[in-house]
């Protein structure tokens, strides 16, 4: 199997921007990028992904680039992975704001007599 670098480029809160939770972009074996990926809030199925598409002088939307169903199952899923990974840090960084560095004073406090 390919390898695949995924990089979530922007995420949005839930219940805006029309259920567009996140866009990334993907790297395949280092030689092919996807940019343009969605992540998207479903109905009953939870978050889904949505892959680039374009549409054609018939109306139709049809998909850039044609993948195995396999291979789509391994994008989707770490797409997905590298979601779960950047919200579970986005909620950790205003915690490792909020907590003081161990050694360095606060407003209001002094440092140790020498």
């Amino acid at each position: 199997m390919p390898t695949v670098d995924i990089r979530i480029t922007s995420m949005y809160p839930p219940g805006g921007k029309g259920g567009t939770r996140a866009y990334a972009s993907a790297t395949i074996d280092g030689c092919f990028a996807v940019r343009g990926i969605k992540i998207v809030e479903g109905g009953r199925t939870g978050l889904f992904v949505s892959m680039p598409s374009r549409k054609t002088q018939d109306g139709y939307k049809e998909m850039c680039f044609p993948v195995t169903a396999e291979f789509r199952e391994q994008l989707c899923r770490a797409v997905l992975d590298a979601y779960q990974q950047a919200i579970t840090q986005a909620q950790a960084a205003p915690e490792q704001q909020a907590a003081p560095a161990e050694g360095i004073p606060q407003a209001g406090q002094q440092m140790g007599s020498m």
